[in-house]
């Protein structure tokens, strides 16, 4: 699903930004370009951020417990 309209980026670009140590909405606009123009998609970007890295960190809890 396309996330940022005016740079054509997708959720799974903006997913493998974070995966790629993105932090910040910055981070993401200046990892894959979402968000870089405008900035009406940050509240979603925002959003992709939270999920992304709270699904790394069950993860990465599921794993330590595991070992």
């Amino acid at each position: 699903m396309y996330v940022c309209s005016c740079r054509g980026v997708t959720d799974r670009a903006v997913k493998a930004a974070v995966a790629s140590g993105a932090r910040t909405v910055e981070e993401i606009a200046r990892e894959c370009r979402a968000g870089s123009r405008c900035g009406g998609c940050w509240p979603v970007l925002a959003e992709l951020l939270e999920q992304t890295s709270s699904d790394a960190s069950s993860r990465h809890s599921e794993a330590s417990a595991a070992a």
